[in-house]
């Protein structure tokens, strides 16, 4: 059932992609909202079979990361002057999670004691929003990169990619601290040394790294860009290795 359930959303999604590249907006905007109901269905259906939040092994939270991304892209994206061109790298990037998640098996977390724990359900639930919004600012950043580069002035596509990397990481900070809570009632302890806590070091300071670089020119701003599109990457790229071991 979750397979079907699956591959049904992923060629919704499909068809959403499509119908950017082909322009037909009417079409695109439908299936915007077709993709977010089903992939919300599919959540609740993952909840109701489990009886923990979909937020846990990379299906589920992977699945909730794109609901994420197509909600905010349905509310956000389709007014501006750079909306289409932003779209088309947003469900672009969904298709890419959609792609990773069909490597992994298609079925919820087992339940174990703490997945009812609220300090272990915000944890990875705010971790599985700051994605989400490293991958939208990642959009925005894309486009301006890809602006930039036909000399066009585009900063507000820098300013808003900055403010949903910043948004990202206020979340990442929240999932942070209430993993604190967590190691803290669980362990006696809010820090100790483990792949986990190096891999959350290393994402805080990337951020630190993409908030600080120093400069007003035009070649800092598009460093800035850069690292800034790539921390989704980063992220990304340590869940899946984290999900390996």
């Amino acid at each position: 059932m979750l397979q079907g359930l699956f591959f049904a959303n992923f060629v919704v999604y499909f068809l959403l992609l499509f119908s950017r590249i082909i322009g037909f907006r009417i079409f695109e905007l439908v299936t915007c909202m077709g993709a977010a109901l089903l992939n919300l269905f599919v959540l609740v259906y993952m909840y109701h079979c489990s009886g923990n939040l979909p937020v846990f092994n990379i299906f589920e939270s992977f699945l909730l990361i794109s609901f994420i991304i197509c909600l905010t892209g349905l509310l956000v994206l389709f007014r501006g002057d750079y909306s289409e061109k932003v779209r088309r790298w947003v469900w672009l990037e969904i298709i890419i999670l959609f792609l990773i998640t069909s490597f992994f098996p298609k079925e919820t977390s087992l339940s174990v004691y703490d997945h009812g724990y609220v300090y272990v359900v915000l944890f990875h639930a705010f971790r599985c929003i700051a994605l989400a919004l490293m991958l939208f600012s990642t959009a925005w950043f894309t486009q301006f990169i890809i602006q930039r580069e036909m000399n066009e002035r585009t900063s507000m596509l820098a300013h808003a990619g900055r403010n949903y990397l910043l948004l990202a990481a206020v979340f990442y900070l929240m999932g942070e601290y209430v993993g604190i809570i967590w190691c803290q009632k669980g362990w006696g302890d809010f820090w100790m040394w483990s792949q986990t806590f190096l891999q959350s070091t290393l994402v805080v300071l990337y951020l630190m790294l993409a908030f600080h670089i120093p400069g007003k020119g035009r070649r800092s701003e598009d460093i800035r860009c850069l690292i800034g599109g790539f921390s989704s990457i980063f992220f990304l790229s340590l869940a899946v290795m984290r999900s390996l071991y």
